[in-house]
């Protein structure tokens, strides 16, 4: 490709059986990186994956996964990487960033892609963000009376209280629990003002992620009822708290905190060294709140936009299709699922 400079190749890691196990052996890489989520969004989307790898002799040299996204709606572009919290490039440091990044666009200008967007990509800090969320990370310890210690008053009151009212936790790594998840985030998407992802998308990460030994489902039941959930991926040393969900109606038992908790709990006892809280909008003072409560530091996660048209970064308003989330509302589950089915294809 004439776009690439002479050492940086773009490769498929799906057609590299060795991909995971090298992101493992340099002790770099997050769930975002790995073979199984760039399986996942292939399967699900049709999205074709070009990773930019540095090449040095005998050793890993970095690399930058990129996703295109060649919709009739949305346009062509590259997303690093596609429905992602965060997906930065894995360098030694700048220099090497930028021989990743100019073939990157090498590559954009010669497929003829609207934009290239980066999600969290630390090597950009001098440029213009499109987006701005906040990110919390915990350090994880084996010691649960440590990390008992950093919680806010309120949230291990709410963790005992769940506990008093007899919501019970049921980690699984089974179909049927996404499935039985899945409810909840059509509720939660809806509360929200937002369609959910379409079913077959929870069931391929399920396939291709979780029955792989990258995640769980937690569950928090009420009489056998499930009324709260949280998924979390996990690779290397790092987990994700990727998706939780609840139904409102059992809000009072705080089923929430204690479900997050035992999430949190088990990833520290298999050994993580890290959990994400995955990134928050900066305008939801409500969830903001929630995530600081669990001891961990709160960051910047920035969003980068380069726009093939003018050559440079461009802003993104921070407010784009809040005048559709009333109308998302009122609109029952069953049309919201449709709507979800019809539109992610075009929104990664």
């Amino acid at each position: 490709m004439s776009g690439l400079l002479p050492n940086v190749a773009v490769v498929n890691p799906l057609r590299n059986s060795g991909w995971n196990q090298m992101l493992l052996s340099c002790g770099q890489g997050t769930i975002f990186h790995s073979s199984n989520w760039a399986q996942l969004l292939a399967d699900s989307y049709g999205y074709h994956p070009a990773y930019f790898l540095l090449s040095e002799p005998g050793a890993f040299g970095g690399c930058l996964p990129v996703m295109e996204v060649d919709s009739m709606l949305t346009g062509r572009r590259g997303v690093c990487l596609s429905f992602s919290d965060f997906c930065g490039s894995l360098v030694a440091g700048g220099d090497e960033f930028r021989l990743l990044f100019e073939s990157v666009l090498g590559l954009g200008r010669m497929s003829g892609w609207r934009y290239v967007e980066f999600r969290g990509e630390q090597f950009l800090n001098r440029e213009s963000p499109a987006k701005v969320f906040a990110h919390h990370i915990l350090e994880l310890s084996r010691d649960e009376r440590l990390m008992h210690s950093r919680l806010r008053a309120s949230n291990a009151r709410n963790i005992r209280k769940a506990m008093k009212e007899g919501v019970t936790i049921e980690t699984t790594e089974t179909l049927q629990g996404v499935q039985d998840f899945y409810r909840l985030h059509c509720l939660t998407r809806k509360r929200h003002g937002v369609p959910p992802q379409p079913c077959t998308f929870f069931r391929k990460l399920h396939e291709h992620v979780i029955s792989k030994g990258f995640g769980f489902t937690a569950l928090a039941r009420h009489n056998q009822v499930p009324v709260a959930g949280v998924i979390c991926l996990h690779f290397g040393t790092s987990a994700v708290y990727k998706y939780g969900a609840s139904d409102v109606r059992f809000q009072h038992l705080r089923a929430n905190n204690l479900v997050l908790w035992e999430a949190i709990k088990r990833c520290a006892q298999c050994g993580f060294q890290s959990f994400s809280l995955g990134r928050t909008d900066l305008h939801d003072e409500g969830l903001l709140a929630f995530k600081d409560g669990w001891g961990g530091v709160r960051s910047v996660i920035n969003y980068y936009r380069y726009d093939f048209a003018t050559s440079q970064f461009v802003h993104q308003s921070d407010r784009d299709g809040e005048a559709f989330r009333d109308l998302f509302r009122k609109l029952p589950v069953n049309v919201l699922t449709m709507l979800g089915k019809l539109a992610y294809r075009h929104m990664g």
